[in-house]
């Protein structure tokens, strides 16, 4: 009985062919596990021989490898550098920008500063304001200011430049005043010299002023100042108009301060008292 069981088990089936496999499989690496075991430091030393002499191969085989990640790397530098290149361009950009805003309220500052040490009797109001030449005829006179009634501007007001009196408020609009400077052919003003004392009217010559109602000029001091006064019954006495000076044997007015001095001006508001109520 026993030995058909075992004859039985020889023939060949599924069962017996899966058997021989797993024996074998198990008995090599048995075998393996063995070798390792006991052959360790010889293989260590086979495996480094082997790497060494592969070693070249190796090299050789990671040439292109090295290259393409060489250039791989170099293009995302490529694009990288582009994009930190347009960013700070556009920092390098808004920084100009900056300066040129901090630059133009430096000199607006500066400008400003001046305006406030410009020598001129105390007012009750002081109106600062920007200078619009009137750029439809650039031989015209006419200069306006952007402040009018709205901002409390009245006529006849001074105007002055960081250099000293420009001109005096003819026209007032809501947000726009016409000034008539004091070289203008229509200007006439009432002044008194400070050396010698002499009461006069001067008008507007364009690049200076005549003196208007006085025959002997030889009575006039060669740079003494000229100052308003309040004869005219509009006008603020105190006001340094210009100098006296002697000009192709003509004496003239030179006024202190000139429309392309500047762009900012000011204004000021007094209370006026005719000092010649018959003089018109």
């Amino acid at each position: 009985m026993k030995s058909k069981n075992f004859s039985r088990f020889l023939k060949p089936s599924q069962f017996n062919f899966e058997f021989i496999e797993r024996f074998f499989v198990s008995l090599l690496a048995l075998i393996f596990l063995c070798l390792s075991f006991f052959f360790y430091e010889k293989q260590k030393t086979i495996k480094l021989s082997i790497h060494g002499y592969l070693s070249p191969l190796y090299s050789f085989l990671a040439i292109p490898n090295n290259y393409f990640n060489l250039f791989l790397d170099s293009f995302n530098n490529y694009v990288n550098l582009k994009a930190t290149n347009k960013k700070l361009l556009q920092k390098l950009d808004q920084s100009r920008e900056n300066l040129s805003e901090l630059y133009h309220l430096k000199v607006e500052n500066e400008e400003l500063k001046k305006l406030l040490n410009v020598k001129a009797p105390p007012s009750s109001r002081v109106i600062v304001s920007r200078i619009i030449l009137d750029i439809s005829d650039i031989f015209s006179s006419r200069v306006f200011i952007d402040v009018g009634s709205e901002q409390g501007l009245r006529l006849n007001v001074p105007v002055f430049n960081e250099n000293g009196f420009l001109g005096r408020v003819i026209d007032v609009s809501e947000n726009l005043s016409e000034v008539l400077l004091i070289n203008d052919p229509r200007s006439k003003l009432p002044v008194i010299s400070e050396t010698s004392k002499i009461k006069f009217f001067v008008e507007g010559n364009f690049e200076n002023l005549k003196i208007k109602h006085k025959n002997n000029e030889k009575d006039f001091v060669d740079g003494e100042l000229v100052i308003s006064t309040s004869a005219s019954g509009y006008f603020k006495k105190g006001i340094v108009v210009g100098k006296i000076k002697k000009i192709k044997k003509r004496i003239r007015v030179i006024p202190n301060a000139k429309i392309n001095d500047s762009v900012y001006v000011m204004t000021l508001a007094y209370e006026y008292t005719r000092e010649y109520p018959n003089i018109d």
